[in-house]
């Protein structure tokens, strides 16, 4: 038996062992309404109708109708929410493994534990494999299109570069900015040059795209219009609000999902690369600039969340983690390599799962916050506390599920009370224009009215009469009355979405 097939064998099992925990974990605590986060609805809507919106590329709506369709295909919408929430954590466990490998190729065995065990417990990945949301999809596919580069550069082949095709088109299909896959590859291929590799290439990646995304494909006139609607929001703006560009937002984010020690080996791992810049290949110059790139596009648009920032968080975590050996190096002189190896990783590890502040939570914190729910015990305070003829005006992000769906009636969240919900509770009018239709009690989140109150954030161009009525209505409540009950927004926004109740009528 050869020490390849050996070694192989080692990583094929630590691989299913890695993404088995990953998957594991990242399930945990994911049975919350599926109503809580805007966008799941929609794309639960969409699994059910089966008609596509195509805000986004087909990779976790069809993995998601795959999982359910191998369910039964019969359910209930939290059914399918749970479904496409197990897809978004196997995307994420797929990524954690991607990095582990690549890890290896540049570290060895050190490096792909290290890495397996900090990006496993990053919480950052923990809390979006939570969501049925295209993030962990795009994470996955950029992945293991780094992994493909490192392994084609380090020996050129046409099924290396095949399997390079299937991970651009993965990252592609999961969200359009995947398309920055392909400025990995293609030179790559150009440089590297074997023969038949780029063939192999364009046909991998054309075929799993059309796969993927066959419903996209015959639907060209709605994907031209949802691919326009993105790209206005994307320059323009979204919801009637807009920022200057460029801007620093994703580098806060970055420290937020990130840890000292994370900085500390990631400075080592970047001027030892300094040092040695005229010796890097391709593959590995890629790497090291995706995160500061990607950045700097992410700040010339408007639109900005920190989930966007979810790959360069990754990669920047696996550049530190290649830094724990630049450090091992560093220190040989004092330390035995060994010891520098094992704690470093224990370094790494220990504050991912505990975050260093209390503004800086980690995993544990996280792991806590999916099992406490703000919104069901402001149903169940309603429910004791109000008169059942009350009259409720709430903003979007207060998670009731939508009164005027047929089957929101029989559901858990149900409650006597009558409730009026648009996307601000200021849409109604003025708080004497609330008092005129009956209304007696309003509920508002910090997750919706936060917007109006941010520095950073100003209207567009035509929506400032509408930006400065609501924020004045918010003004007015806040100034007028105190709350009867609030909860404070919290580590995952949406079971904590910053929850006031108050009483407008005497």
């Amino acid at each position: 038996m050869s020490a390849r097939f050996v070694q192989n064998s080692l990583l094929a099992v630590w691989s299913l062992v890695l993404f088995a925990c990953s998957v594991g974990l990242n399930t945990r605590h994911n049975d919350f309404p599926y109503f809580y986060h805007p966008d799941e609805l929609g794309k639960v809507e969409q699994v059910l109708a089966g008609k596509w919106n195509f805000h986004h590329p087909m990779l976790l709506l069809s993995a998601s109708r795959w999982v359910f369709a191998l369910q039964g295909g019969a359910g209930t919408e939290q059914s399918v929410v749970e479904a496409g929430r197990w897809v978004s954590a196997a995307f994420a466990g797929g990524a954690v493994v991607a990095f582990s490998l690549l890890a290896f190729v540049w570290r060895g065995w050190p490096g792909a534990l290290t890495a397996g065990g900090t990006l496993l417990f990053h919480h950052q990945f923990y809390e979006l494999a939570h969501y049925m949301k295209e993030d962990p999809a795009l994470l996955m596919g950029l992945a293991f299109t780094f992994l493909g580069t490192a392994l084609y550069h380090q020996s050129p082949s046409a099924p290396r570069a095949a399997f390079l095709g299937v991970a651009c088109a993965l990252a592609i299909s999961g969200k359009y900015v995947g398309c920055i896959s392909l400025a990995l590859a293609v030179p790559l291929l150009w440089l590297r040059k074997t023969p038949r590799a780029g063939r192999w290439f364009f046909c991998a990646l054309l075929f799993t795209l059309v796969v993927v995304n066959l419903p996209l494909l015959t639907q060209l006139e709605t994907f031209t219009k949802s691919f326009g609607r993105e790209m206005d929001y994307v320059v323009n703006g979204h919801r009637g609000v807009t920022r200057n560009v460029p801007h620093a937002q994703y580098w806060s984010v970055f420290l937020d999902n990130s840890t000292p020690v994370i900085w500390f080996f990631l400075l080592i791992f970047l001027w030892a690369r300094w040092r040695e810049r005229r010796s890097l290949n391709w593959a590995e110059l890629g790497l090291i600039l995706f995160p500061f790139i990607y950045a700097a596009v992410l700040s010339f648009s408007p639109k900005s969340n920190d989930r966007y920032f979810l790959p360069a968080s990754g990669v920047l975590t696996l550049l530190a983690v290649l830094g724990v050996e630049d450090a091992a190096h560093l220190l040989a002189g004092r330390f035995e390599r060994r010891t520098v190896l094992s704690c470093s990783a224990a370094l790494l590890v220990l504050f991912q799962c505990t975050g260093w502040s209390g503004s800086h939570p980690g995993l544990w914190q996280y792991d806590q916050a999916f099992q406490e729910d703000d919104l069901h015990a402001l149903l169940g305070w309603i429910r004791a506390e109000l008169p059942a003829d009350a009259v409720i005006v709430k903003d979007n992000r207060v998670g009731f599920e939508e009164p005027r769906r047929k089957k929101a009636a029989a559901s858990p969240g149900a409650i006597p009370q009558r409730v009026l919900a648009k996307r601000y509770a200021a849409d109604w009018g003025s708080l004497e224009d609330l008092r005129a239709l009956g209304v007696t009690h309003v509920i508002v989140s910090e997750s919706d009215y936060g917007r109006f109150f941010l520095k950073s954030l100003r209207p567009q161009r035509d929506e400032e009469a509408e930006f400065l009525r609501r924020k004045s209505f918010y003004e007015e409540l806040f100034r007028s009355f105190s709350p009867l009950w609030e909860r404070d927004r919290g580590t995952v926004i949406y079971l904590h979405p910053g929850i006031r109740v108050y009483r407008i009528t005497q």
